[in-house]
């Protein structure tokens, strides 16, 4: 994670293990903010650069908004997970969890998509704090365990891995092969990577120099 370290608003709460999880989200995927939100809209912790009063009057609008989707008697709309809503000023994705528990997050302007992998590690790490089933969302392909990790280049090259942080050290990566275009997004690079122990793990480089290991961590 390279980069200096987005700044943060003051906070009218102390930070809980769940507001360090969503300021992870809100620094792998680029949000302004992040809430973890119950059914009643009511904001268990938050993250990011928003003011705390601001963030949790949104969570608690668009937590109101999923549940107006799932009550609308079309197919498939009461089963939605997630929505994301662009407009003119921001953009604004609100993920549901299981027992009524979601997480909204405000976006960039124009913004119309949050880091799959992002999203993946955030709510597999908010599930296992709250002891919360798993809910399967299209976001991320199931059963995929990814992490955002700390990976050197090859010099001038910024999307070709050399090595990766692991428990404290740089660990030397043997790249096996890319993955096809049509399964990464746009300005995305993927590897198929080997670690000096054997293990064989997937490493994405997304934009702005985010890297994605999958079943490493």
């Amino acid at each position: 994670m390279r980069g200096k370290r987005r700044a943060v608003a003051s906070r009218d709460q102390e930070l809980s293990t769940f507001g360090s999880i969503l300021l992870g989200l809100c620094e792998s995927s680029g949000a302004r903010g992040a809430a973890l939100v119950d059914q009643e809209g009511e904001t268990v912790d938050y993250a990011g650069r928003m003011d705390p009063f601001e963030i949790r009057v949104a969570a608690a609008e668009w937590r109101l908004v999923l549940n107006f989707v799932r009550a609308t008697p079309f197919p498939a709309w009461p089963s939605t997970t997630e929505i994301v809503v662009r407009a003119r000023e921001r953009s604004y994705a609100i993920v549901g969890l299981a027992e009524g528990y979601a997480i909204v997050l405000e976006l960039a302007r124009y913004c119309f998509r949050v880091s799959g992998r992002a999203l993946a590690q955030a709510v597999q790490e908010l599930e296992r704090e709250a002891g919360l089933q798993t809910v399967e969302r299209a976001s991320a392909p199931p059963r995929r365990r990814w992490a955002r990790v700390r990976v050197q280049t090859a010099g001038e090259d910024k999307s070709r891995p050399e090595a990766v942080w692991i428990e404290g050290a740089w660990n030397p990566v043997t790249i096996l092969g890319r993955y096809r275009r049509a399964d990464l997004g746009r300005r995305e690079v993927g590897y198929l990577a080997r670690l000096p122990s054997g293990a064989e793990f997937s490493l994405v480089r997304e934009p702005f120099d985010r890297w994605f290991a999958d079943e490493l961590a």
